[in-house]
C-alpha cells in the first residue's frame, strides 16, 4: 500500500463525526412563550380579563375610602344676627374712639381692630357638602367649648346688623352644659330666643355633591369662650364626628361694668358714648 493511501485510511471522516454527534439541547422557552402556548395561553387570557375587570372597582373602592366623609367649612359671619358688638380689654378714651371712625369706618386702626373680640352674640356660617357615593345623614350639631376665661370688660363697641340671609337657622347657648343646636325662634330681638333641639326629631340627608348651609347664632354666657363646632354624622350603620373650624371661634359675654362704652351712630357715622348701667 502506498504511503498516500495509508494516510487516507487513518484519517477519520469529519462529516461522519459531525453526523454521529448528538445535537445540543434547544434553549429554554421564556415565560411569555410558555404563557402564549397551549392551555397556558387560555389561562393567562382569562386572568388578564378578570384583573382588567376588577381594576375599576378596586380604584372606586380605594377612592371612596380615601375621600373625606364630607366637606365642611365654618366661618364667622354676622349677617344673620341682631348684634355686632365687639369688646377689647383696652380702655379706649372718647377722643381715640372718635378717631377710629374717621372717614365713616368702624375701625380704621388695624392694631385696635386686631384686639377686638365678638361680644354677646356671635354669628357663624356652616357649609356642609357630601363627597361620598352613599348618602350621609347629619344627625347632630353642637358647640364644643374648648376654653373658658373671665369676661372682657375694657371697652364695648356696640352696633347692629345691615342684613340677613336665608338658611337653616340654629343656635347654641354656650353657658349650657350641653350646647346642642336648637331652633332659633326670634333672631331679630335684642335677646335671641332658642326653642327645641333642632335634631331631636329630624336629621338632614346629604347626598354626594349636595350642600347644606346652617346659619348659627351663638349666645355667650358670663365668660369668654373659645369654641368650635362638632358635626355628628351617620351612614351605613356607623356614626362618627368631625370638628370645624381648625382655629376656634372666640366670643365674650357682656360685662356688668366697662371702662368705656360706645355706640355707632348712623348718619354722622361715629362712635358716641353710652352711659353705663
Amino acid at each position: 500500500m502506498s504511503k498516500s493511501k495509508r494516510k487516507s485510511a487513518a484519517r477519520p471522516n469529519v462529516q461522519q463525526i459531525r453526523q454521529d454527534t448528538p445535537p445540543d439541547d434547544p434553549p429554554p422557552k421564556s415565560l411569555g412563550e410558555k404563557l402564549l402556548s397551549g392551555p397556558r395561553f387560555i389561562l393567562a387570557t382569562a386572568l388578564t380579563v378578570a384583573i382588567g375587570a376588577a381594576i375599576p372597582k378596586i380604584v372606586e373602592i380605594s377612592s371612596e375610602r380615601l375621600l373625606p366623609d364630607i366637606h365642611a367649612v365654618a366661618k364667622e359671619d354676622e349677617t344673620g344676627i341682631n348684634d355686632w358688638s365687639q369688646v377689647t380689654a383696652d380702655a379706649i378714651d372718647f377722643k381715640t374712639a372718635r378717631q377710629l371712625s374717621d372717614g365713616g369706618e368702624l375701625f380704621n386702626d388695624s392694631a385696635v381692630k386686631a384686639r377686638l373680640v365678638k361680644a354677646n352674640l356671635q354669628g357663624a356660617k356652616l357649609i356642609i357638602e357630601g363627597s361620598r357615593t352613599e348618602a350621609v345623614r347629619i344627625v347632630g350639631i353642637r358647640a364644643r367649648v374648648l376654653k373658658v376665661t373671665p369676661v372682657i370688660s375694657g371697652t364695648l363697641f356696640r352696633y347692629g346688623p345691615q342684613g340677613e340671609e336665608k338658611s337653616l337657622k340654629v343656635g347654641f347657648d354656650l353657658k349650657s352644659p350641653n350646647p346642642i343646636a336648637r331652633e332659633v325662634l326670634d333672631s331679630l330681638s335684642p335677646t335671641v330666643k332658642l326653642g327645641a333641639y333642632y335634631f331631636a326629631s329630624q336629621s338632614e340627608l346629604l347626598k354626594k355633591g349636595e350642600s347644606k348651609v346652617f346659619e348659627i347664632t351663638t349666645i355667650a354666657g358670663p365668660h369668654t369662650y373659645e369654641w368650635d363646632i362638632q358635626i355628628d354624622l351617620a351612614a351605613q350603620g356607623r356614626t362618627w364626628s368631625i370638628y370645624r373650624p381648625d382655629k376656634p371661634f372666640r366670643v365674650s359675654g357682656l360685662s356688668g361694668k366697662y371702662a368705656h362704652q360706645y355706640d355707632f351712630t348712623l348718619g354722622p357715622n361715629r362712635w358716641d358714648r353710652i352711659k353705663s348701667k
